[in-house]
């Protein structure tokens, strides 16, 4: 059983320390508890825990103070990739870029006037539906996400990109900090973490 003490710990940090204890549990399997005070956190580590498939449950130990255990098999894959390591190590592989992937940190577009700024990112929303490839994900943070919730005149558009293949990803932290987690109408809560990984391996990124 490994215990992760990340009380007090930013989003993406108690993640970031979760995901490296699995990795070291992925060759004979086993739990890994981690702790954190408060719910954004859990949030996000359940996400990233059954995203790749590993049991995890939570428990409030009381106000202010999360135990969140995540349980993760044994991956034969793992062993697979110890015994050629060596080799990997000698000839690395590139990890491919992929696509597009536009990020929205504000509910309107550009700057002076905010109430031109809000017809505009509607606009640049709708016009991303009419893109002959829909672009691989579109992010949102800060108050961007204001732009995902039930109610946006933006949240149409939003569905149709869903439809058409493009993943629609929120801030979880920012999405806590607006109060607008249980209204967000399209899409999936991720961690900072998540963020970073889709504008790091990005083709191309388009940054609102």
């Amino acid at each position: 059983m490994k215990i992760i003490d990340a009380m007090g710990k930013a989003c993406p940090v108690p993640v970031v320390l979760a995901k490296k204890a699995a990795a070291e549990l992925a060759l004979e399997g086993g739990e890994l508890q981690v702790l954190v005070d408060n719910q954004p956190a859990c949030d996000n580590l359940r996400s990233m825990a059954e995203g790749k498939g590993y049991t995890v449950r939570e428990e409030k130990i009381e106000p202010g103070s999360y135990r969140v255990t995540i349980g993760v098999p044994v991956q034969e894959q793992m062993k697979e990739q110890m015994q050629v390591q060596s080799v990997g190590e000698q000839n690395p592989v590139k990890r491919e870029e992929s696509g597009l992937v536009v990020v929205i940190s504000k509910d309107s577009m550009g700057q002076g006037s905010e109430e031109l700024g809000k017809i505009l990112i509607k606009g640049f929303l709708f016009s991303l539906t009419q893109l002959k490839t829909p672009p691989k994900v579109v992010l949102f943070f800060n108050s961007g996400v204001l732009l995902t919730v039930e109610g946006s005149n933006t949240l149409d558009d939003l569905r149709e990109l869903e439809q058409a293949g493009t993943q629609i990803e929120i801030c979880g932290t920012c999405a806590d900090y607006y109060s607008v987690k249980d209204s967000v109408g399209v899409g999936k809560i991720v961690n900072m973490m998540t963020i970073t990984e889709r504008m790091a391996f990005a083709g191309s990124v388009i940054n609102i």
